[in-house]
């Protein structure tokens, strides 16, 4: 033990006296662990923590699947699910329980009124065994009762924490109180505890499914709608469950063919594994990619220790002089440098922490459960085991270099140090091939996201986001539905009527949102499967002013107008994909569409709009008056002359001029709608990208850091050389193709290993191939250059020695 402490203390006096290099170690590996430890605290929170319930491995999400139309995510219609509890809940079957519930951000909301202004809150509606299959207690008062899930005896609700410290400061006098919710007294039965935000973080409170009714929601077999999930019994495996799903599906296929034909199967997920989604393998890159930059600051590490070794051969032979052995040097040259990166490690840490906090800025609420993204015990675990591999990592090779020192040359030369042999040489130019190969590999891999971003930014979402103010508005139940169509005309005419607003439109959802309803069509005329369609993005309920809004071009015919919007003349719009899917090239306007009973004119036809986001290709789409359909939810959309933002305001007193009670939200200029599209790919673009700058600048510090020492290493040879006629360009130009030779051995490797990683990437990218000969070639270029700036500025000094200096030195 007390040779250990001598050694430590040895380690930290030596590391003292060469300030210099350790600050720069300490200042790499900080950087280097602290990244690791960063994106290691996201995926320790995103896909390793436990999820919050009563033994989360038994709880098991539920997928109604349809393989011929591609669907393997999709939802369950009430009438199914009902099948689904009465037959698979036996005491000998799988499942110990089933719920359900429907919870779409924007649509399943209630209004807050009585308290302030009027309030639009997001509402997750739940079965009755919604609660118990999560096996998660009410923080304060209780859940909700099954008896309180039926229709008329549905008044009350539970509030999530962070709407309750929000909206009544954690008064706990709440619990058992009154709200005024959609014009009528909800009961607040409980406050659920921070940790549960299930299904999603925006869920404000969590009411009754019973409470959406017919109006709401046509309760349909064939209308899938609610999302399901159950609780295995123990014991009970995701095979045997999926079994016995599959079989009662297929049953109901054949029981419903009209319904529920392609129907039969279901598709099974681990609860945690359904909520992480498609980000496990942007995290899973990025993981990847930061380890990557840390592999590269090893090698950069390693041969600093390599130079630094070389400067102490008469130290370390004179230890050995006096009787210390080979493994006594090497333990006290693997002390410095495990010292050397555990105080990396601590500053890691630190850098971690504010790191974390960045991060999750930075995805803009696209990472799943974000607020249990904190460093905790496991990081620091993590970071300590990553601290003690790296210091093992860069300080292994050199110091089994430097464990034999030449004790004959490390004694003759004095102070002046050893000069460096072949061997080591060797290592260090092998360590700048390793280095160089791995900063390939980041830079292509930061270079495909870049050029995939670019696409999706660029891509035609079918509409003109500029100078259009987006607000979302929610009208009270009305008695007949011609009041609603009125009350939603009438506010659409007092905003339009604002000086600054050139056109208003409304629908009921955000373009890039999804949100089209699933209506399908009967084609007069023709027979068989070719005579029912549905349109694959949906059909959408506007307002005459809609596409005039949203800048949608208009192909062929007319749009709506105020006088079809009176439900007198029924008619609909198609886009340009549904015009193709039923016509193909003949003229679409004038032809008829059945909805139900309902003839539709097709009056015109406009372009495709993107209503799955910009990386979905757009697809078939209906659009019909508002007047044929009435829907309480309200996205109003305003073209505008200034900036959109400005007129907020002004939007606002003219709808509260007509109901004071008309809760007003989501109010944000519809570019910004647009750039949250895309705030995934822009969050894994960002970071590749500084991964890739920051693998990029240490591999070319590494290689200037070999060329300059080899430099230092050959001054008298060059001094020899220059003083035998040696031209000033030749000498250069040899320093060069010396430092350039081991960078272009390390590009074909990197390009080689890059051309096999990159195919990772491939479900990640849009619009560009994972081996896209462009970015292949500009990562090459990129590298070579900064390879030949590295090398070119030491070539630059071993040209200006002066002969006689170089020979007087030896």
């Amino acid at each position: 033990m007390e040779s250990w402490i001598n050694d430590l203390r040895y380690g930290l006096r030596t590391l003292a006296k060469s300030l210099g290099f350790t600050l720069v170690a300490l200042l790499t590996l900080g950087l280097g662990i602290g990244a690791n430890a960063a994106i290691f605290s996201v995926v320790q929170g995103v896909l390793l923590r436990p999820l919050p319930y009563q033994e989360p491995e038994r709880l098991v999400r539920v997928f109604h699947a349809h393989a011929e139309q591609g669907v393997m995510d999709g939802s369950f219609s009430p009438q199914d699910f009902d099948d689904l509890r009465r037959e698979l809940l036996r005491d000998d079957g799988a499942w110990e329980r089933l719920g359900a519930w429907f919870f779409v951000p924007g649509h399943s909301t209630m209004t807050l009124t009585g308290q302030g202004e009027p309030r639009r809150l997001e509402a997750a509606m739940v079965s009755a065994d919604f609660f118990p299959i999560l096996g998660v207690q009410a923080a304060r008062g209780r859940t909700l009762l099954p008896e309180e899930n039926v229709s008329g005896r549905d008044r009350a609700v539970v509030l999530s924490h962070r709407f309750w410290r929000r909206a009544f400061a954690a008064d706990p006098r709440i619990v058992g109180g009154a709200l005024r919710l959609e014009g009528e007294r909800f009961t607040v039965a409980g406050v659920m505890p921070p940790s549960f935000q299930f299904p999603a973080r925006e869920v404000d409170l969590w009411a009754p499914i019973s409470l959406i009714g017919e109006d709401d929601i046509p309760h349909l077999r064939g209308l899938r709608w609610m999302q399901v999930a159950g609780r295995l019994r123990p014991g009970a495996t995701l095979a045997s469950a999926g079994a016995q799903t599959d079989a009662l599906l297929g049953r109901l296929a054949i029981a419903y063919p009209d319904t529920n034909e392609g129907w039969g199967a279901a598709r099974l997920l681990p609860l945690q594994e359904a909520l992480v989604g498609d980000v496990r393998p942007a995290l899973v890159v990025l993981l990847a990619a930061v380890a990557g930059v840390l592999l590269i600051a090893c090698a950069n590490l390693a041969n600093l220790l390599l130079a630094r070794a070389a400067t102490r051969g008469r130290e370390l032979a004179v230890r050995a002089a006096l009787g210390a052995g080979r493994r006594r040097l090497l333990r006290q040259l693997l002390t410095e440098s495990v010292l050397l990166a555990l105080a990396g490690g601590v500053l890691g840490l630190f850098l971690a922490v504010w790191g974390v906090d960045a991060l999750v800025a930075l995805a803009a609420g696209e990472l799943p459960r974000p607020d249990e993204v904190t460093p905790d015990a496991r990081v620091v675990a993590f970071t300590f085991a990553v601290s003690l591999l790296t210091g093992l990592a860069f300080g292994l090779l050199p110091a089994l270099r430097a464990s034999r020192p030449d004790l004959q040359g490390g004694l003759k030369e004095g102070g002046r140090g050893g000069s460096e042999g072949r061997g080591r040489s060797a290592a260090r130019n092998g360590l700048v091939v390793a280095e160089t190969a791995l900063a390939v590999v980041l830079l292509v891999a930061a270079g495909l996201m870049l050029r995939s971003f670019w696409s999706l930014v660029h891509v035609d979402p079918g509409f003109r986001a500029e100078n259009v103010l987006s607000l979302s508005l929610t009208f009270p139940e009305y008695p007949e539905p011609a009041q609603l169509a009125a009350a939603r005309d009438e506010v659409i005419r007092r905003v339009g009527e604002l000086p600054a607003v050139i056109a208003a439109g409304a629908s009921k959802t955000l373009p890039l949102e999804g949100g089209g309803e699933p209506y399908g069509f009967t084609v007069p005329g023709r027979a068989g499967a070719l005579a029912e369609v549905q349109p694959q993005a949906g059909t959408f309920i506007v307002s005459p002013g809609y596409f005039r809004a949203l800048g949608i071009p208009l192909l062929a015919g007319r749009i709506f107008t105020a006088r079809d919007d009176d439900g007198e003349r029924p008619v609909v719009v198609v886009n340009r994909a549904f015009s193709r899917q039923l016509w193909g090239g003949e003229e679409a306007v004038g032809k008829t569409l059945l909805l139900g009973e309902i003839p539709l004119e097709v009056v015109g036809v406009v372009g495709d709009v993107r209503s799955g986001g910009l990386a979905a290709e757009p697809g078939s789409a209906v659009y019909i008056p508002q007047s044929l359909a009435p829907r309480s939810d309200m996205k109003l959309f305003l073209r505008t002359a200034a900036d959109p933002l400005a007129l907020a305001g002004a939007v606002r007193e003219a709808i509260w001029g007509f109901d004071r009670d008309l809760p007003i939200s989501d109010v944000a200029a519809l570019p910004q709608v647009v750039a949250e599209d895309v705030a995934r790919p822009r969050f894994l673009t960002i970071l590749l990208g500084l991964f890739g700058a920051l693998a990029l600048t240490l591999a070319a510090v590494g290689l200037y850091g070999v060329v300059a020492y080899g430099v230092g290493q050959r001054t008298h040879e060059i001094g020899i050389r220059m003083a035998l006629g040696a031209r000033r360009g030749q000498v250069l130009a040899g320093v060069v193709a010396q430092g350039m030779s081991w960078t272009l051995l390390g590009l074909a490797l990197g390009l080689a290993g890059a051309f096999a990683a990159s195919r990772l990437l491939a479900g990640l990218l849009f619009g560009v191939a994972p081996t896209d000969a462009l970015t292949f070639a500009g990562v090459a270029v990129v590298l070579a250059a900064a390879a030949l700036l590295a090398s070119w500025l030491p070539a630059r000094r071993a040209a200006s020695i002066d002969p006689l200096t170089a020979l007087r030195s030896e």
